[in-house]
């Protein structure tokens, strides 16, 4: 039998199951088959590579191509030859490089992973040219950074001078930022009040010594200071209050399409998202079975728990279960919603692609 299985959980996930023809045959108006002409993967724009982070490490960051969510970096000594250098995987636009030797120079790619069986050309090379040490001009230590007590705007910054300097560089800005690219304050004292930011934006702070008007030392962090307004009001119990597809879709098939399909099936009903203060999370696993024939069943899954956690307005869960990639939601006031766009592929199976032709969005509501 022809089926879509459709858990609209907490990750979304789409599911082909089996299906005993090559035609391509709708499910409804927000679904459909299309086994001749898969989408094109694309490939990421923007990437860029900060100089190096505590003399170990480089900051990679680069834009989505397309909807995709997952990432493969490949990086070497500058001048590898592609296939022959480390690859890491990524399931945000930002990574931190680690283990890195700063006397050397590195090439860095990336590309884009649209399915299992889909991915982009590689983007690259971005190279980050190795630095001299210089014994007299040693890195400062203990970076700490925290909001103001009093105002949440501000944040004390503190750190250990690496020798006789007393002059150091602060540079800051939203997290994942690429060094280079941030805010830059000064300081002749080993603290700083930074002041101005935004409450509800989480940063990153990194301090590097001056020790003259030629050398300075490498810079070392990040220290994260997270979002101060929403990081507590966040918390809590939160029920799926809509299952939105646009256009409007005729999914019990009575003949009366509904942009909110909880007005169609009762599937949905009742599932809770659970934000626990720390830092983890339970949510309620339902979905429907869709024939393509025209009927459909409802299902649950045993619940999904992982971890939360929450940067300026939006909110990534991370599932213990490997299998189930990252998601995200946009917090406003005492909701959460996230849209999977028009054109999304769901899954890629034995050249039958299935992807959305309408944006679908979940929105949770707090109870």
């Amino acid at each position: 039998m022809k089926n879509i299985k459709l858990l609209a959980g907490l990750f979304l996930i789409f599911t082909a199951l089996t299906f005993s023809s090559c035609e391509t045959e709708p499910i409804d108006s927000a679904i459909v088959l299309d086994d001749f002409n898969p989408p094109v993967c694309n490939v990421p724009t923007a990437f860029q590579a900060s100089n190096f982070i505590n003399n170990n490490s480089v900051s990679l960051s680069w834009v989505a191509g397309g909807s995709e969510t997952s990432w493969t970096i490949e990086y070497g000594i500058q001048g590898f030859a592609l296939g022959t250098g480390t690859t890491v995987s990524s399931t945000s636009t930002t990574y931190l490089v680690t283990g890195l030797n700063s006397t050397n120079s590195y090439s860095f790619y990336v590309k884009s992973n649209c399915s299992a069986t889909s991915s982009s050309q590689w983007v690259g090379p971005v190279n980050v040219q190795g630095i001299v040490l210089n014994p007299n001009c040693p890195n400062p230590s203990n970076l700490m950074a925290v909001r103001n007590a009093a105002t949440n705007t501000n944040v004390d910054v503190t750190w250990t001078a690496g020798a006789t300097e007393t002059s150091w560089e602060i540079q800051y800005g939203m997290t994942g930022f690429i060094i280079g690219t941030g805010n830059t304050v000064t300081s002749a004292t080993t603290t700083k009040q930074v002041t101005g930011i935004s409450a509800t934006v989480s940063y990153d702070f990194y301090v590097r010594a001056t020790c003259s008007a030629t050398q300075n030392s490498g810079w070392i962090g990040p220290v994260v200071v997270n979002a101060a307004t929403q990081t507590n009001t966040v918390v809590g119990t939160y029920m799926m209050t809509a299952f939105n597809t646009v256009p409007s879709t005729d999914l019990n098939g009575d003949g009366t399409s509904s942009v909110n399909q909880m007005n169609e099936i009762t599937c949905f009903n009742n599932m809770l998202l659970t934000l626990n203060a720390n830092g983890t999370y339970v949510a309620n696993e339902k979905g429907v079975d869709l024939n393509l024939s025209g009927g459909y069943e409802c299902f649950t899954d045993p619940d999904d728990v992982g971890t939360w956690v929450l940067v300026g307005n939006l909110l990534t869960l991370n599932s213990s279960d490997s299998t189930i990639d990252p998601y995200t939601f946009t917090v406003s006031g005492n909701t959460l919603s996230s849209t999977v766009p028009n054109g999304t592929v769901l899954t890629n199976q034995s050249g039958i692609v299935v992807e959305t032709a309408a944006d679908i969005t979940v929105i949770y509501t707090k109870q």
